[in-house]
């Protein structure tokens, strides 16, 4: 029977080491013009500070307690210089009569601050005050390596009597203390088939951090007897964290063709950590693992080493069924490409794979053989268009929008227009609206002049056509009349711009920003007075507000003021100056 703990180590180990450059369907209007964007600022008032100083300085616990975190939710903010209050919230934290609602919440601002010289302060009332204050202040403890809580914690350990979240808390603390003095009472726990498997595995955990040699042994006691326990062998990986000793491979190579998943992850990831030559032997059956997080160490062994044989063999997990695993493939084959001995080994297998009938690693396929500017895959794009699933027919439109095949504009432009017939008919998916977005992008894109009256179709707020492709439309419009002024287009382009806000359904902020941004490209200088208007005295943070800057610059050759960036702010704090506003 599986342990939900070890499948969650397991997998926290498997998916979130991906760092390959990410292939996700772009809009070529979200970077086309280039818009800055300036990434809003935290603004707080200083006001707040000095009032908030004021009421932890009072002997009323609510205010202790309010201020206290208002503090600490502060600081998460990034308001700079709250650790000024350090010296408050630690009075608080020692009062005898300090409230314990009060003291907890001083603790944490304490904690959030990182005041660690008030380690003395929080170590002794932890101690005096409950568990919760232990739960909440021993890891800060440990993180800051405060050494005298080590003995609290070795006793504990050795004591029969401690409680679970209290012995959990010194094992915890003592791993990452670095004092290796704590080994021996650790490997006691991880062998005491009495205690429960989360005190072993943490026990085990903690004691392969702090020994980097020497546990070889420790390890293999755990694997010998014939019925060893999942949770044993897990334990026997976790003692080798830091191992890699001829002995300490053997115990892992072992323990990787383990037939219990988190276990033969546990150890391949830890094989791979010390070196991928030692998973390339097992990576291929790993990759035909009925588990994920076990076919992933087989994929990076494989992609760490990667020959073109490997390279077939990595491409066939485009197709897997773990959304997060197929993706990291893709990703990785795309890096790899970029060898010039492995580039046509990748485009082979994707292109093989994008034959097939099965949807993901069509979809997958097409990601990135798009990314890779892999013209002889458009054919199969124009097919791929008439899937069934969404997630197909938008990977085949970005696709074809990407490669730009003059051949498939025909292809694309029917695929829009029938697509175009069914939203009017019936209501329709949301992933209908994306693929027609991209497919307009791409007529835009290669000047496909005969589609111009149905993009000009997709102006009105009708509900048949959806936010995407409408905003899609009307840029892929001014593509098609760039430097050559319509005055009927630009006419309903500013129409859309300057809708009024109160307008039922409002106006998009894409369309208005497409709008802007087709203007420009017409060149339709009458338009200036209007842009002029809806920008008003100065260039807002938001993209509509610079599409309108960059549509004056081209209009006039007037290079407009940077948008200064947006302030956001928190409302609602405990306790306000009455002036706060000024």
């Amino acid at each position: 029977m599986r342990l939900a703990v070890c499948l969650w180590l397991t997998l926290g180990l498997s998916l979130t080491a991906w760092a390959a450059e990410e292939i996700r369907p772009d809009f070529a209007m979200d970077s086309d013009p280039e818009l800055r964007i300036p990434e809003p600022v935290f603004g707080f008032n200083k006001k707040f500070k000095p009032l908030w100083l004021a009421a932890l300085a009072r002997p009323e616990a609510d205010l202790q307690r309010l201020s206290a975190e208002a503090i600490a939710q502060a600081h998460r903010f990034g308001v700079p210089e709250l650790i000024e209050a350090a010296p408050l919230l630690q009075k608080i934290v020692a009062a005898e009569a300090t409230h314990p609602n009060a003291r907890f919440s001083a603790a944490r601002a304490l904690i959030a601050l990182e005041a660690t010289e008030s380690a003395p302060d929080l170590f002794d009332v932890s101690q005096r005050h409950g568990s919760d204050l232990r739960q909440l202040i021993e890891p800060a403890l440990a993180k800051w390596k405060f050494e005298p809580i080590r003995s609290v914690w070795q006793r504990r350990l050795n004591a029969t009597d401690t409680r679970h979240r209290e012995l959990l808390l010194a094992i915890n603390g003592l791993g990452e203390s670095g004092d290796s003095s704590a080994v021996p009472g650790l490997l006691s726990l991880a062998h005491d088939s009495r205690r429960t498997s989360a005190v072993r595995l943490a026990a085990a955990r903690s004691a392969g951090r702090l020994q980097d040699a020497g546990l070889e042994a420790e390890s293999e006691r755990l694997t010998q007897p014939t019925a060893a326990t999942i949770v044993d062998r897990l334990c026997a990986v976790a003692l080798l964290d830091r191992h890699a000793s001829e002995s300490a491979r053997s115990a892992l190579l072992r323990l990787a063709r383990d037939l219990e998943p988190s276990v033969a992850a546990a150890a391949l990831s830890r094989l791979n950590a010390i070196d991928h030559d030692l998973v390339v032997p097992l990576a291929e059956q790993a990759m035909h693992n009925d588990d994920a997080p076990v076919r992933q160490q087989g994929v990076d062994a494989f992609v760490a080493r990667p020959t073109s044989e490997r390279i077939a063999v990595l491409a066939k997990l485009l197709d897997d069924p773990h959304p997060d695993l197929r993706g990291h493939v893709r990703d990785a084959l795309f890096g790899l490409a970029k060898m010039p001995e492995l580039d046509a080994a990748v485009r082979q297998s994707a292109t093989n794979l994008l034959a097939g009938d099965r949807w993901r690693g069509q979809e997958q396929s097409a990601l990135l053989l798009a990314a890779l500017d892999h013209k002889p895959a458009a054919l199969r794009f124009v097919e791929l268009l008439e899937s069934s699933r969404g997630e197909v027919m938008i990977a085949s439109a970005w696709g074809l929008r990407k490669l730009a095949v003059p051949e498939t504009v025909p292809a694309i432009f029917s695929k829009a227009t029938r697509q175009t017939e069914i939203r009017r008919k019936q209501p329709t998916p949301p992933e209908l609206d994306v693929q027609v977005a991209h497919l307009f992008e791409a007529l835009g894109l290669m000047l496909h002049a005969p589609a111009d009256p149905l993009l000009r179709s997709y102006f009105p707020k009708d509900g048949a056509h959806g936010e995407l492709s409408r905003s899609a439309a009307i840029w892929g419009l001014g593509l098609l009349h760039a430097k050559r002024p319509d005055e009927s287009l630009a006419v309903q382009m500013i129409g859309r711009l300057t809708e009024s806000p109160a307008a039922v359904p409002p106006e998009s902020p894409r369309v208005r920003t497409a709008s802007a941004m087709s203007i420009g490209r017409m060149l339709a200088k009458s338009q200036v007075p209007q842009l002029r208007k809806y920008l008003g005295p100065k260039v807002g943070p938001d993209a509509t507000s610079l599409a309108v800057r960059w549509a004056i610059h081209e209009l006039t050759g007037e290079l407009l003021p940077d948008a200064e960036p947006s302030t956001y702010s928190k409302s609602g704090w405990f306790l306000e100056p009455l002036d706060a506003d000024d």
